[in-house]
């Protein structure tokens, strides 16, 4: 386990080197403000449910600039090399790296709680919905950069892991979409935002935290994978 923080920290003091985490923050902020202003302090809804879905969906944008270097620039540094000869495991070196991402992620979602804080200024709060909703859209995003860290093993150029990325989070995403083009009864089940309406109704149900949690492990397996396959 310490090797696995060694390597998060060493990857988030990366991050806040360059200007990468500051624009990602900077936008995430921004937009995310943009649509709480629209649905909340325009439009006057009581709740944040469109704000959580809107948060998701753009994390579908800014999560793949999150991953894209994560095992990329080791790629095209060479450095990739060292991690196969390291004493950590591949395993250690996948999670470390993904933490560091989680790290990121979290950070971005903790500065947008004033957003609560207002509408419980001005109206009474109903503080489940508001906390089962972050964790919803934690978990999305955590899904998200699971499947980035996948994307960014598989080239060793940054904007091809990123474009790989999107391409993947669109397709669990549009699964949803779906359902309404080929009547998929079932479909709905499958789309990473379309389990995020129970999170943000108050409703904490096991098989929406299973269904992320399999992704994630999921994509961090294949992760792990490839690169072993890489290896020999």
């Amino acid at each position: 386990m310490n090797k696995i923080l060694i390597i998060a920290k060493r990857e988030i003091a990366s991050y806040f080197v360059s200007p990468v985490a500051y624009i990602v923050i900077a936008v995430f902020l921004c937009l995310s403000g943009y649509f709480y202003y629209g649905s909340v302090i325009f439009a006057g809804q009581s709740g944040m449910e469109e704000v959580f879905y809107d948060m998701s969906v753009i994390l579908m944008f800014l999560t793949p600039l999150i991953t894209m270097r994560l095992i990329a620039e080791e790629k095209k540094l060479g450095t990739i090399e060292l991690l196969y000869t390291a004493p950590v495991s591949l395993s250690e070196v996948i999670l470390g790296k993904y933490l560091a991402s989680v790290f990121l992620l979290a950070a971005m979602l903790v500065l947008t709680f004033p957003y609560p804080l207002v509408v419980a200024f001005y109206s009474q709060a109903d503080w489940g919905p508001v906390f089962l909703g972050y964790a919803g859209v934690f978990l999305i995003g955590m899904t998200f950069l699971s499947v980035g860290i996948f994307g960014s093993s598989l080239t060793e150029n940054q904007v091809i892991a990123a474009a790989v990325t999107f391409t993947g989070i669109f397709f669990l995403c549009a699964v949803g979409w779906l359902e309404a083009l080929i009547g998929g009864k079932y479909l709905i089940y499958l789309s990473v935002l379309d389990n995020l309406e129970d999170f943000a109704r108050g409703v904490l149900d096991t098989k929406n935290i299973a269904f992320y949690a399999g992704l994630i492990f999921t994509f961090l397996w294949l992760t792990v994978r490839r690169l072993e396959w890489k290896r020999w």
